[in-house]
């Protein structure tokens, strides 16, 4: 019984039969003007016996009846088009070439068959668009008169904001009465969208959340520039509006609802950097495939996949189908949720957790060999600069010793491509933190010349959002009433958003040639102080006068300024724009069994300043068995 087709679709085929009849005659009308001559009677009647139950089972064949009436939409209407001009294609070559010479028919007049085409596919399209429109007008009465029904105001009447509104029709758990939108562009002033008016300006937002008694504001612009959405942000709060937004483009999810992907504002909203919009599927050099074919159906390894940069990594690879993505590290919480995340959004992807640290050589020589991964992207690394100035020791031996063993692990296992993730902590480094990473970049070029294995290390700023970042920080000190601490007014930092950093890394794997150091375009430098004011804005509140900024000082390992190229580097384009490599005047990597031997035994004597001897210019031309007598070092 539940094969048979429902009461409901049956329906749908008799209306769709009614308007195939319709169709027919008015086309004949039409064409003979209001008359049906006789002659034409018997065709009439063959069409009717068998073209229109020809046509409906055409239909039921290009799914045209597996459609939901109240969802109609582009797609469903590009089926009932095939359908539609496939059976009047057929009825065309039988009606005028094939059947004439067999029996005694008239032949079908060519504008009665066009007509036909037409007529039916605009009357089968106004009777699904009228179910979609009387659908969400009911439900809209309904929830009228629910209580907890919240008033939307949409900022942005283009594509996504007509989304909005279809989807709180259409579905009752979204608790949603839009009930008007604001937009700059005057040509829709006026107008409507989805039959909802366009009321005016964005800049009249107080005034029309007043008047409408809006209950919250949705910015429906995925594709405004920041300062649009800091405009919309800054009087929104001003006057304690609660305001959401459609995630930019580059993070929407195409299979899933706008509805359900609207968030609260985050400072990347209005950090005022274009957007990135990148295309895996582009051949950016003749010497290596496209990042998407680098990873779909590979086996790929992230370490630190856990870690800020390592799940957002994972999502990222996630998109591209990768044959099995082995997520490695330590802390057993972190991988559990990314792990979670992954099969929950992905639920055909092979995600296999492994808790490892990378510190255990054997260990790590085991999960390889077992998975054997084609391409590694290391994220794994201490990373806070003053908790590694008290720390150096596990500095040097998680970011540099380890780095550099899993590069030579990689190097035998006969990986693909392996991608350490550096920062700008590395160039010029006064911290250990910096100085771990540039030795591990040093280090990891130091493989690459050797081996078959491409290695990259690819090296950034600052990202937003990041656990124990100074967003996070001034969050928690805005929660509590203030003070916001600055260690400098003047101090710099770039800054790029979490998504955008791991899809330039990913880019990478198409530009990038073994032993190169890539930079990523970080844009203009942002000062922590007005990074704490815009924070401090974002959650409604004046600077200064409801939450203070305090300044603290620089702590040990700190610079004023970040750079991304040393003194002696030199930036050069490849490419990709919004990727660059780096060429340096002298030898950029260290030899590394040697290196690691130097470093365990400054480790071991505990003279740990003796590290900074190892990026002096002259460390890479001294002869090894020299070396090894240079009292510097020991």
């Amino acid at each position: 019984m539940s094969r048979l087709p429902s009461i409901y679709r049956l329906a749908q085929v008799a209306l769709d039969a009614i308007v195939a009849i319709l169709a027919l005659f008015l086309a004949f009308f039409v064409r003979f003007e209001g008359t049906l001559p006789a002659q034409y009677w018997p065709l009439v009647e063959g069409i009717l016996l068998v073209g229109i139950p020809a046509r409906l089972l055409i239909n039921w064949a290009f799914g045209v009846y597996r459609q939901i009436w109240r969802l109609f939409s582009l797609r469903d209407f590009w089926a009932l088009f095939q359908a539609g001009s496939f059976y009047s294609l057929s009825l065309i070559l039988l009606a005028r070439l094939l059947l004439p010479k067999v029996i005694a028919l008239p032949v079908l007049p060519l504008g009665v068959a066009v007509m036909d085409w037409g007529f039916c596919l605009a009357g089968m399209t106004c009777i699904r668009f009228l179910r979609s429109w009387q659908t969400p007008s009911t439900k809209g009465k309904h929830r009228l008169s629910t209580a907890q029904t919240k008033r939307l105001l949409l900022l942005g009447a283009g594509r996504a904001g007509a989304q909005i509104v279809r989807e709180t029709r259409q579905n009752d758990r979204f608790n949603f009465q839009v009930v008007g939108f604001l937009d700059d562009d005057r040509s829709k002033l006026g107008r409507q969208v989805e039959g909802i008016q366009v009321l005016d300006k964005i800049s009249q937002l107080v005034s029309w959340t007043n008047r409408l008694a809006v209950d919250e504001v949705l910015i429906t612009m995925p594709s405004a520039p920041s300062d649009r959405i800091q405009r919309a942000v800054n009087l929104a709060k001003l006057e304690g509006i609660p305001i959401k937004i459609v995630p930019p483009m580059q993070e929407l999810l195409s299979d899933r609802s706008l509805t359900r992907q609207i968030r609260d504002i985050r400072l990347e909203d209005l950090l005022g950097r274009p957007e990135v919009l990148l295309d895996f599927n582009q051949k950016l050099s003749n010497d290596f495939p496209s990042a998407t074919e680098q990873i779909q159906d590979h086996v790929v390894l992230v370490t630190g996949a856990g870690g800020t940069i390592g799940s957002e990594l994972c999502r990222q690879l996630a998109r591209l189908q990768p044959r099995q993505l082995i997520l490695v590290g330590r802390g057993e919480n972190s991988i559990f949720h990314i792990d979670r995340e992954l099969r929950q959004t992905f639920p055909n992807l092979e995600v296999v957790p492994v808790i490892a640290d990378v510190r255990d050589t054997a260990r790590i020589q085991k999960i390889l060999r077992h998975f054997q991964p084609q391409v590694i992207f290391h994220a794994a690394a201490h990373k806070h600069v003053p908790l590694m100035e008290q720390n150096p020791t596990e500095a040097i031996e998680n970011n540099t010793i380890a780095s550099a063993k899993l590069a030579l692990l990689a190097d035998q296992m006969g990986v693909q491509t392996f991608v350490l993730i550096s920062t700008d902590k590395a160039v010029a480094p006064t911290s250990f933190m910096g100085l771990s990473k540039r030795l591990a970049e040093l280090l990891v070029s130091g493989v690459a010349r050797q081996s078959q294995t491409r290695f990259l290390s690819v090296r950034f700023g600052n990202v937003l959002g990041s656990r124990g970042s100074v967003v996070l920080i001034f969050q928690e000190q805005i929660a509590r009433g203030g003070p916001v601490t600055v260690t400098d007014p003047t101090m710099t930092r770039f800054f790029m958003t979490t998504p955008e950093a791991t899809r330039l890394v990913l880019q990478s794997l198409a530009v990038g040639k073994t032993g190169q150091i890539l930079v990523l375009d970080m844009g203009e430098p942002m000062r922590i102080y007005t990074l704490a004011e815009q924070l401090i804005r974002l959650e409604g509140y004046v600077p200064e006068r409801d939450i203070k900024i305090q300044t603290t000082g620089i702590r040990p390992g700190e610079k004023l300024h970040e750079a991304l190229v040393d003194e002696d580097e030199e930036l050069c384009s490849t490419p990709h724009p919004r990727l660059n490599c780096l060429n340096k005047k002298q030898l950029h990597y260290l030899p590394v069994d040697f290196t690691l031997e130097q470093i365990e035994t400054i480790l071991k004597s505990e003279q740990l300043e003796c590290l900074w001897q190892l990026l002096s210019p002259n460390f890479s031309s001294i002869a090894p068995h020299e070396r090894a007598v240079d009292n510097t070092l020991n």
